[in-house]
C-alpha cells in the first residue's frame, strides 16, 4: 500500500500542530517571580480602608481629593475630608463663624469625591495646631493614608512643606503622601453650581 501525501494537506498539519504546541506552552509556562517586596506592596495599597483629606491649601488640597480618590480606585476606601480653624492662644477655643470660601472648598472636595463613586463624610474642627489636630483626627479615625495638597510658597522659617504638613509628615503613624501643586497649577473649582452632596459632621 502506498501512501499519497497532500502537501496542502501536510502544511495545515505542520501549522495545527505548531499552533497547539505554542498554546500548550503558554498555559504551561511559569510564570517569572515577582521582584522581591513587589507582592507586598500591592497587598498594602490594596488593605487602604479610610483616607483622610485635610484641607490645608484652598486651592492644592481639592486638587489631593481628585488624587486621593485615584488612589481609592478599586478599592472602595472611605474617604474624610477635614478643615481645621486654627485658633490664637489669646482667642476662646470655639468654632468660628462660616467662613463661605471653606464651605465653597468643602462642596468642590466633595464635589470631585462624588464623580468617583465615593461619598465623603466632613469634618470641620477647631485648635491652636491645626498640624496636632489632623494627626489626632487620622488617630480617632483609624485612617490609613493621609492625602495633602500644597501650593508651592515661600513662608519665613518654615520648610518647603510648610508648617502644617512638616508636623504631619513627621508625626503621622500611617502613609502620608504629598501633592505640592506648581502655583500656575492651583485653581479654585467654581462651586456655586454644585449641590451640597456633604454629610458633615
Amino acid at each position: 500500500m502506498s501512501l499519497a501525501f497532500n502537501p496542502v494537506g501536510v502544511t495545515i498539519a505542520v501549522g495545527f500542530a505548531i499552533g497547539l504546541a505554542g498554546t500548550l506552552g503558554w498555559m504551561l509556562r511559569v510564570p517569572p517571580p515577582a521582584p522581591r517586596g513587589a507582592t507586598s506592596t500591592v497587598r498594602s495599597v490594596e488593605a487602604i480602608r479610610k483616607v483622610l483629606v485635610p484641607i490645608l491649601d484652598l486651592g492644592a488640597s481639592v486638587r489631593a481629593v481628585e488624587l486621593a480618590a485615584r488612589l481609592n480606585q478599586g478599592h472602595k476606601a472611605e474617604m474624610v475630608i477635614v478643615y481645621v480653624h486654627e485658633i490664637p492662644l489669646q482667642a476662646p477655643l470655639v468654632m468660628p463663624e462660616k467662613d463661605p470660601r471653606i464651605q465653597r472648598a468643602l462642596d468642590a472636595a466633595a464635589f470631585i469625591a462624588t464623580q468617583h463613586a465615593i461619598e465623603p463624610r466632613t469634618k470641620v474642627n477647631v485648635a491652636r495646631q491645626a498640624g496636632h489636630r489632623i494627626v489626632e483626627i487620622a488617630r480617632e479615625e483609624a485612617a490609613d493614608l493621609i492625602v495633602m495638597g500644597i501650593s508651592y510658597q515661600n513662608r519665613p522659617n518654615e520648610g518647603p512643606l510648610g508648617r502644617i504638613a512638616e508636623h504631619v509628615v513627621r508625626n503621622a503613624p500611617m502613609e502620608v503622601v504629598v501633592d505640592r501643586v506648581p502655583k500656575q497649577k492651583v485653581a479654585m473649582i467654581p462651586t456655586d453650581q454644585l449641590t451640597d452632596r456633604v454629610s458633615s459632621t
